[in-house]
């Protein structure tokens, strides 16, 4: 039986970095061969009217508990740049190759843009599906929202939130602005859907504080894996930090 060696955080990050100057980028050879792109669709939210309900919050207290997230879904993106960035990505290395030289996102970095108040190097569990609806109504104190599902009920309709937006003050207004910024930017799905996937994210930020840093990392790098071979569909990852 195989034995599975544990390492630190520390002791990979060396033996990653090793590995690195001991075997070079291992490029594989047919990266270069991916056809271009040519059309791109970056799921880009509508959440300027979103942003202007943080006036009546209190800012510091949000900061304190949520980091940067409003001035992250305030950031104009511009596609262009994001459709041109897609073309130096390697699937199979996982980096942007620009020649010689290789980039990609690292949690240190989002964590730096994020400011999330807690442990980057938490372990997040993603919820059961089921647990889901009923840990939202604990938390926003929404009536009758199993209604605000899509059809397919994998998602939450923005459009019906935001009118509970209109009507919430406080700690429930704040709660409300956060899921819409982990729905609509950090883990977008589909234009003006906050996703099941999403939701859950932000209810286990919400009871346990685990950063959510790794996933939307992780969420990036199959987004960009997903579109660079199948040329099709949208990128559905928060463009807002990629394009930082």
């Amino acid at each position: 039986m195989a034995t599975i060696a544990k390492f630190s955080i520390i002791e990979y990050g060396k033996n990653s970095e090793l590995s690195q100057l001991t075997e070079g980028d291992c490029l594989k050879s047919d990266a270069k061969k991916l056809s271009p792109i040519k059309n791109l669709n970056c799921i880009m939210n509508e959440v300027n009217k979103l942003t202007t309900h943080f006036q009546n919050v209190d800012k510091d207290a949000f900061f304190r508990k949520y980091g940067h997230l409003v001035e992250i879904a305030r950031v104009e993106v511009l596609s262009p740049a994001v459709r041109a960035l897609v073309h130096f990505w390697d699937p199979d290395y996982r980096c942007f190759s620009f020649r010689s030289i290789d980039l990609c996102p690292t949690m240190e970095e989002y964590g730096m843009l994020t400011e999330f108040p807690n442990n980057l190097y938490m372990i997040y569990f993603p919820l059961r599906s089921d647990k889901i609806i009923p840990e939202l109504l604990k938390l926003l104190r929404i009536v009758n929202l199993e209604k605000f599902l899509e059809k397919n009920a994998t998602g939450l309709k923005w459009r019906m939130l935001e009118i509970e937006l209109e009507k919430k003050s406080g700690s429930e207004k704040e709660r409300l602005i956060a899921l819409g910024i982990f729905g609509l930017v950090l883990f977008p799905s589909q234009t003006g859907v906050v996703s099941l996937e999403a939701a859950a994210a932000y209810v286990e930020f919400e009871n346990t504080q685990i950063n959510p840093v790794a996933a939307i990392i992780a969420k990036t790098i199959l987004a960009l894996n997903h579109y660079r071979k199948t040329k099709k569909g949208a990128m559905r990852c928060c463009t807002q930090l990629l394009y930082i």
